[in-house]
């Protein structure tokens, strides 16, 4: 290996080792101490659940996602040799295949990875041998903000493998890569706090229902069934996997938050 091609490998896992650390700091650190700390004493009427999480599970997170963020950044420095050697779709020059490409391109990615995630994960859950790499992410009950890298090393894999389908069938520009994980990892962190701030008539808006909400991931993780997707409720419809409970709950946590309320801007648009 030529010595600028080790001078480049070594800046590109130096800043990729502070990309995965800045995002735990941020969303997962970052978000329990907002909703557990700062903000969440004061709201106690949008609590999904009245369990306090212990710290030996918030350590158990914590190691768990650490182990994860390690074998991320292993296959993305496999990554960057098959974009260096020209092997992937991801490309840098963002109008290289036009305006609307690259602005739609967020929302390919995007939609792509709803599909994988919700395919892997209820894969997880139903095939036996899957399974019990699965039940290390389900120890988190409540889940927290650390839980949401909170993985076996084999579920790990599973879910870097989705940049890999990226690069390799749907031609990206980079700076969609690296801007997805942070939105990935804002959007986990959201389905693991225990606080919901959905619309109250969410479920009754046929645009905003098909959003998920942390009442439904919460659910999965206290019935370790049903509801398997991450940002839209699309497959879970789809194919009749969205707890039968879910409705009920959201309903019921909704109307706990619109009783005991008292900011009247948030009572106003219905938050």
């Amino acid at each position: 290996m030529e010595m600028s091609t080790l001078s480049e490998l070594g800046i590109f896992a130096a800043l990729l080792a502070g990309f995965l650390i800045a995002n735990f700091v941020f969303f997962a650190a970052g978000g329990w101490w907002f909703f557990y700390r700062f903000l969440g004493p004061s709201i106690p009427h949008r609590a999904i659940h009245d369990i306090t999480p212990t710290s030996a599970q918030i350590l158990s997170e914590i190691r768990h996602s650490f182990s994860t963020q390690v074998i991320f950044w292993i296959m993305g420095l496999g990554l960057w040799f098959l974009w260096k050697s020209g092997h992937t779709l991801i490309y840098s020059q963002w109008d290289e295949r036009g305006v609307v490409y690259f602005l739609l391109n967020f929302l390919v990615i995007q939609f792509a990875h709803d599909t994988w995630f919700y395919w892997t994960h209820r894969w997880m859950h139903e095939w036996k041998w899957l399974r019990p790499f699965h039940m290390i992410h389900h120890r988190s009950l409540p889940p927290t903000p650390f839980a949401s890298l909170s993985f076996h090393p084999v579920e790990a894999v599973v879910q870097g493998l989705f940049w890999y389908v990226i690069a390799f069938a749907i031609p990206s520009h980079v700076i969609w890569v690296w801007v997805f994980y942070s939105f990935m990892f804002y959007i986990n962190m959201w389905g693991h706090t225990g606080f919901e701030f959905w619309h109250k008539d969410l479920l009754d808006r046929p645009i905003q229902k098909i959003l998920n909400t942390p009442t439904h991931h919460n659910l999965h993780h206290k019935y370790h069934q049903k509801n398997f997707s991450i940002y839209y409720n699309f497959w879970d419809k789809v194919c009749g996997t969205n707890h039968a409970k879910y409705d009920e709950e959201y309903r019921a946590i909704k109307a706990k938050t619109e009783a005991h309320k008292t900011s009247k801007i948030l009572k106003a648009l219905g938050l």
